[in-house]
């Protein structure tokens, strides 16, 4: 499973994925996706796969919700919550890496248009 990390989590998380063999890219590490808007970058992660890792559940629920009612197909979408995985704490990007990681070990079934929330 590929994962595309919005703009708000940190390029380091991205990193330490990597590092670890995962397929992780930062919209925070590429100029044009961190400019995108918030339909338009998951746009950007549905043709290879990606499946998109956000805070802004207001936004992307949004999205996903219109999207499903057209037909419009998107990857998936990982809600983590800033009360859970806060930038400002020194455990910070070292527990959203954790929590990816538990996630990507069990990933739901391949398919389109999944939403789950990270705890």
């Amino acid at each position: 499973m590929k994962l595309l990390l919005d703009v708000h989590h940190s390029p380091r998380a991205a990193e330490q994925l990597r590092q670890n063999g995962y397929d992780v890219l930062a919209a925070a590490e590429d100029a044009r996706l961190s400019r995108l808007a918030d339909e338009d970058l998951l746009r950007a992660a549905t043709p290879d796969d990606r499946v998109l890792v956000t805070e802004n559940v207001k936004d992307f629920d949004r999205i996903v919700r219109i999207w499903a009612s057209t037909g419009e197909r998107h990857g998936g979408v990982i809600f983590t919550s800033p009360r859970r995985f806060h930038r400002a704490r020194r455990s910070y990007p070292e527990d959203l890496v954790l929590a990816l990681q538990g996630f990507l070990a069990e990933p739901p079934p391949e398919q389109q248009d999944w939403v789950h929330w990270l705890s």
